[in-house]
């Protein structure tokens, strides 16, 4: 039984449709059908039946389909130990914007070094993206903001900087009062605490501009656009050295690698964590 087959077959029952498992699974939507087709053809059973714009999963397929999930999830798992004791194949390493510029070159650098038939694939987003593609298993760790909420028990995360919340404005600026804000999105998971802090100093402050790009607010703050309340990410001090900044009283940012447990012995991790915080 070829596994990629009962990959794509539980894609499709999964997401509902040949189109959307062939997203996921990186393949044509023929190529799908294709090999759902071979699969009904080893095991002599229809698995799939079309109700309206729905793939449904026959009965035949729902009474197998439970051991077809056991069976990819002791391939994840063999992969998964053999790559624990070898630091060899692919690292999925998500990471928000500036833990990405913080973070990265020394990394690579480490990897290079010490494990070099590493292969890393850097992923950038931001921190609710990537919260989701490691969900998903699109990633094996993921540089973030701390989840505003419970996750669960599988899942780790382990801080790597504290960030305090600061008021940036543009150096050489003679009146600072009349600037606009530009803000960090109240809908990302750092920014919650820098719009708190913010309507703390200006309760209803102007606002030029609303996004989820610290590197870019920054920026906009040096040349003279606007001020911005931000948090104190590593490499901010020498990206903005035409700014002036004063820490706020606001809880701070907590950027973490979040991983899974049962990752909590593979070596390539432990590589990436020790580096991450010595960097």
């Amino acid at each position: 039984m070829d596994l990629k087959f009962v990959s794509s077959l539980i894609a499709v029952v999964d997401r509902g449709s040949l189109a959307a498992a062939a997203r996921a699974e990186g393949i044509t939507a023929s190529a799908v059908t294709q090999r759902v087709a071979a699969l009904e053809a080893e095991l002599q059973v229809s698995l799939l039946l079309r109700a309206g714009r729905v793939m449904q999963p026959t009965p035949q397929c729902r009474a197998v389909l439970p051991l077809l999930r056991q069976i990819l999830a002791l391939r994840t798992d063999v992969r998964a130990k053999l790559q624990q004791r070898n630091m060899t194949g692919p690292l999925r390493l998500g990471a928000i914007s500036t833990a990405l510029a913080d973070y990265a070159p020394n990394l690579v650098r480490v990897l290079r070094l010490q494990a070099p038939e590493v292969e890393l694939k850097l992923v950038p987003g931001t921190s609710r993206e990537l919260y989701a593609a490691f969900e998903a298993d699109k990633l094996d760790a993921a540089l973030l903001v701390r989840p505003p909420f419970d996750w669960p028990k599988t899942l780790v995360f382990t801080p790597i900087e504290h960030q305090n919340i600061l008021l940036i404005q543009p150096a050489g600026v003679q009146d600072v009062s009349d600037l606009p804000f530009i803000v960090y999105s109240r809908d990302a998971w750092g920014g919650a605490a820098c719009w708190t802090a913010l309507t703390n100093l200006e309760p209803m402050p102007k606002i030029l501009a609303e996004m989820d790009a610290v590197e870019t607010i920054a920026q906009m703050v040096q040349d003279g656009l606007g001020q911005a309340v931000l948090p104190e990410w590593s490499g901010g001090a020498y990206r903005m050295p035409n700014v002036i900044t004063a820490a706020l009283d606001a809880p701070a940012r907590d950027v973490g690698l979040l991983t899974r447990t049962r990752d909590k012995d593979r070596p390539v991790l432990q590589l990436l964590m020790t580096t991450l915080q010595k960097t």
